[in-house]
């Protein structure tokens, strides 16, 4: 009886967050002339532009696995930009809903998944287009693709505990939107997204896989490109899952804190 009530409540609440973070996508184009348009067209103007300087400017051809420079780019920017764009959203789940937050009945924890799910439907369609680069280019599907449900999960693991600490903290400082702006900009250069860690010294190279995200743009490559399997990194992947855990653990015990007074400052 408990498993089965256990069962239907997790069920009612993952439908809630599926229409909620539905009806979160469709909110954001409302009254745009274009729609949707707008959530693929951004991203696909900046992998040009930087196809553009990178390939045709600084004339980067051959990466080191082999494939196309235009196609390693891609792997890399395209769960760039669905962390950037959830991690963004979600820190200002609680102020934006703050309706949501102020009733008493309504489980105000799954607001910051809304966000994260909300922006994966956009992820779903850039996975395609990845897809279909990868085919044009003569990279045709393996055993090895499949590999990237575990790097989304990871991805949603660690933006989950991110997004909690600062979607926390933002309703008593709001200056921490502006913030993880910053974070996200910096984030971008840091992480070797569109240039390859090996033009690094080997001595400096540890400091930048101490960014979790590295561990996650290089897993899209190594699924897609490198033929490699997470185990065949243990320590980089046991660093990964210890970091994105203990955020886990910090949000949801910041949130636990926080959480009584939010309805007094939104």
């Amino acid at each position: 009886m408990l498993n089965l009530r256990f069962s239907q409540e997790t069920s009612a609440r993952n439908n809630l967050i599926y229409s909620l973070a539905k009806n979160d996508f469709k909110k954001k184009f409302k009254g745009s002339y274009f729609g949707v348009f707008w959530a693929f067209a951004n991203p696909l103007i900046t992998i040009l532009l930087y196809w553009f300087v990178f390939q045709v400017g600084f004339r980067s051809g051959i990466t080191t696995s082999g494939a196309p420079f235009v196609v390693w780019l891609i792997c890399g920017m395209i769960p760039w930009f669905y962390f950037a764009e959830a991690f963004a959203n979600a820190t200002l789940s609680f102020t934006e809903y703050s309706f949501l937050v102020k009733k008493v009945v309504f489980k105000i924890s799954i607001l910051p998944i809304v966000k994260i799910v909300s922006s994966f439907f956009i992820h779903l369609f850039f996975l395609l287009f990845l897809f279909l680069i990868l085919i044009f280019y003569g990279i045709y599907p393996d055993i090895y693709w499949i590999q990237v449900i575990y790097y989304i999960a990871g991805m949603i693991i660690l933006l989950i505990g991110v997004s909690f600490i600062t979607s926390s903290i933002v309703p008593f400082f709001r200056d921490m939107n502006q913030i993880v702006s910053i974070i996200v900009q910096i984030g971008f250069w840091l992480t070797p997204i569109v240039w390859s860690l090996d033009i690094t010294p080997p001595k400096y190279q540890f400091l930048f896989k101490l960014n979790p995200f590295y561990y996650i743009a290089e897993g899209y490559r190594d699924c897609f490109l490198n033929k490699m399997w997470f185990w065949e990194k243990p320590f980089e992947t046991l660093y990964f899952w210890i970091v994105a855990f203990s955020l886990l653990l910090v949000g949801g015990l910041l949130y636990k804190k926080l959480k009584p007074h939010f309805a007094d400052v939104l």
